[in-house]
């Protein structure tokens, strides 16, 4: 049986660290620290194998090997959240960056939010101005646990949404929708507007990610504005990996799904709105379950891979380009695609 090591021990020796090699325990060394990734590297944006690849070595020069998988200083600003501790003195190795500036002096000082208080008070009683709001919101950060909102915990209840909620929640609102569907159209005449509104989602999908939440620049200045940038996309990118806050809670889809609904009557007769609504409904399950497995999923599926890869490009490089979710369809529609191509 492996010895324990004492977490209170600041200082490991390197075949200490070499122990944690598997995914129960994931240690690496970098920059003569020691990080435990061990309830990370599932999550780890490009996928749990390549960081198991290295469990229990040195990845200094690894993280610097853009053949193997490019860095930005947001990674080591994550990679802070894991730190454990110091290698030993006499088994330091010096291992400076070409520009001569280590990458993690290069991560500047927290100055936003405090992950150990209740998030939502921080951000009602702050007083940040929107450039540096948008700034700061979009540096991912990561927790090994669901991040408080309230104080209070019924109030907290409400902000937490686990991912099988959604298909409980909105399958049988879905089914209703056929069934009184029927009752007007045959069913070849709601199959094509089920279809029809299936494939819509894809678009509204874009288009709901691209205007709507990431409205960011456009916000107005103010606490208000950025308290309710914050509740609806901001906290998940500022927490893209908290697991209870990947997908909408019921009581904000249903607000956004009424006015929908109501867009649609305006629209659709009888039975064609039902078979509509009911196709979005179905996309829109999809595309939270989805998005949910684009942050905790793994695959040996090529395609779902690069799925994957793109979607966190989206949280950890450039929050400005790839909308897109379930596909990037749309984004190479309308010119949002990455500066580079996704690998």
């Amino acid at each position: 049986m492996e010895p324990a090591i004492d977490t209170k021990l600041r200082e490991y020796s390197r075949a200490e660290v070499a122990k944690h090699d598997s995914a129960q325990s994931l240690w690496v060394i970098r920059g003569n620290q020691v990080f435990d990734l061990t309830t990370f590297h599932t999550d780890h944006p490009g996928g749990s194998d390549v960081l198991m690849q290295f469990a229990g070595q040195d990845v200094t020069e690894v993280m610097r090997d853009s053949s193997i998988h490019t860095h930005a200083i947001q990674a080591y600003r994550v990679l802070k959240d894991f730190y454990v501790g110091e290698i030993t003195s006499d088994e330091r190795q010096d291992q400076p960056p070409a520009s001569g500036r280590d990458e993690m002096e290069q991560v500047e000082e927290e100055k936003f939010l405090d992950l150990n208080r209740p998030l939502f008070m921080q951000m009602w009683n702050s007083k940040f101005t929107r450039e540096f709001y948008i700034r700061e919101v979009h540096k991912a950060h990561h927790l090994p646990r669901p991040a408080v909102f309230f104080a209070n915990s019924f109030c907290e209840t409400f902000t937490r949404t686990p991912w099988w909620v959604i298909p409980v929640y909105w399958v049988p609102i879905m089914v209703t929708l056929l069934v009184l569907g029927v009752k007007y159209e045959p069913l070849n005449v709601m199959f094509v507007g089920f279809v029809f509104g299936l494939v819509s989602w894809t678009l509204l999908e874009y288009s709901m990610h691209r205007f709507v939440f990431h409205y960011d620049e456009n916000i107005p200045e103010g606490t208000i504005a950025q308290v309710a940038h914050f509740l609806l996309h901001g906290v998940h990118h500022f927490l893209p990996m908290d697991p209870l806050r990947l997908v909408m809670p019921p009581a904000l889809s249903t607000f956004l799904g009424l006015n929908i609904l109501g867009l649609l009557c305006c629209i659709f007769t009888p039975g064609m709105v039902h078979a509509v609504a009911a196709g979005l409904t179905a996309g829109y399950v999809l595309y939270d379950e989805c998005h949910y497995w684009l942050h905790h999923g793994t695959s040996s599926n090529k395609h779902l891979s690069q799925l994957k890869t793109y979607h966190l490009r989206h949280h950890y490089k450039d929050f400005k380009a790839g909308f897109g979710i379930t596909s990037d369809f749309w984004d190479t529609v309308f010119g949002t695609q990455f500066a580079t191509p996704v690998c």
